[in-house]
């Protein structure tokens, strides 16, 4: 009995923070006026951080390539 009294309770929280998550979140959307080109839905927000990260990545690996090249230009 006690721990369906539990259960309910924990239930009714749960849908009580969707419903105010839901209610909040154009608010939010309409507030943030980032100019980022692509919005990141909730579901792929880890992908989003690793393909940053790959970018950023790649960006300094070829920066660091062309010092290099830039670098062995001025030696000869």
């Amino acid at each position: 009995m006690i721990f369906l009294v539990i259960a309910g309770i924990g239930g009714g929280l749960f849908f009580l923070q969707k419903r105010s998550e839901q209610k909040n979140a154009p608010t939010e959307a309409s507030a943030q006026s980032s100019p980022a080109p692509q919005q990141i839905s909730e579901h792929n927000w880890a992908k989003h951080s690793l393909d940053t990260t790959h970018s950023v990545i790649q960006k300094i690996q070829q920066q660091r390539k062309d010092d290099d090249l830039k670098d062995a230009v001025g030696r000869r």
